[in-house]
């Protein structure tokens, strides 16, 4: 059984997740407006992509840290 990460690398992998959630994003939304969305619903789409990412990076990174 694996220990968990270190504390001092948490922040690490949370920029880490952040940044590719962001990312995951930014492409959903300009491919929603450039879909024919208007920009409001891009930008719920986008967020929507955002928190969907972020959870689920955040569970793969405990599943693979337990």
């Amino acid at each position: 059984m694996r220990d968990s990460p270190r504390s001092d690398a948490k922040p690490l992998w949370l920029a880490l997740i952040l940044l590719t959630a962001s990312g995951i994003a930014v492409a959903a939304g300009l491919l929603s407006w450039l879909g024919g969305l208007n920009p409001p619903t891009a930008i719920l789409t986008a967020g929507g992509a955002f928190s969907a990412a972020t959870f689920l990076l955040l569970a793969l990174q405990q599943y693979l840290a337990s």
